[in-house]
Order: structure tokens, then sequence, then C-alpha cells
């Protein structure tokens, strides 16, 4: 499996993000740094995120997809844009409610991403928070994905 990589392009009040490869939680603490820089520094109004060329997303990923709908709704922007053919990560996005917070188009997203995003080694500590704020988020979406990450969070907070 390839190794992940996100990149993205900005464009006025628009932010095209591609994902690529394997999406793990390895690649989410600079996501996520990122995430909170952009929409501190100068919001986008809309967010379009192309998965076609993900090969597999973990928990935390989906997490810091749920992060960008609630960051883009506080902007006062729309529902992200997810672009994704791949039946088994619709499958999955489904299931952990993320179609009812973003817009899922199964096609092509024609939009080209020319900046990655660093990878960010993080200390532990740094990391544990991210996966932490990550599946907190998750867990806020449903009560299913409460039920089903209720562990994870416990288990990064020692409760």
């Amino acid at each position: 499996m390839d190794e992940g990589k996100v990149s993205f392009a900005r464009s006025g009040d628009d932010l095209a993000l591609r994902f690529d490869g394997a999406i793990r939680y390895t690649l989410a603490h600079g996501l996520d740094l990122f995430l909170d820089r952009t929409f501190t520094e100068r919001p986008p109004k809309t967010v379009c995120i192309d998965l076609n060329a993900t090969q597999s997303i973990d928990s935390t990923g989906i997490g810091l997809l749920a992060k960008i709908t609630r960051l883009l709704a506080a902007a006062g922007g729309g529902k992200p844009v997810i672009f994704s053919t791949n039946g088994e990560i619709n499958e999955l996005l489904r299931a952990l409610c993320l179609d009812r917070y973003c817009l899922m188009v199964a096609g092509s997203a024609q939009m080209t991403t020319d900046e990655v995003v660093p990878r960010i080694e993080p200390d532990e500590a740094g990391l544990r928070q991210t996966i932490l704020d990550a599946h907190r988020t998750l867990c806020e979406l449903s009560t299913d994905n409460r039920q089903q990450f209720q562990s994870v969070v416990d288990a990064l907070t020692g409760d």
C-alpha cells in the first residue's frame, strides 16, 4: 500500500484537498496543524476533498474529515464536498455519518492540488492529542460513533 500524503490548493475562498494512498494516523498531526492554521488565518468558504486516489483511511483520518465539516460550518461555509468513486471508502464514510455533514459525489474531482501538506513528526503527547481530538469529533457525529469510539477516547485520556 502506498504511503499516504495530502496535497492542497487554495484559490480565494476555495480550498481543495486530495488524499492519496494509505491515510493513517501518522499523517494526522501535520494535517491537523494545517487545518488549524488555514481556518485561523483565512478560513475558506468552500472545501472540496478528493478521495479518489485514497487506498485506505483510518478512523483518525475520518475524524479529521469530520473536523473539516465543523471548521467550515464555524467559518460560515457550506458542507464540504467529498469526491470518491471507491465503494468501500464511501460505505465507511456513510457508516460513520459523514454523509450527513458532507456532500458526497461519486465522481472525479477535476482539480489540481500542487502543494503537499507537510508531514510533521510530533512527540508522543502531540500525536496522542491529535488522535484523541479526531476520535472525540467522530463521537460527536452520532450515538453509534460514540459507542464505537468512546473506548479509544477513554484509553487516550486514561479514563
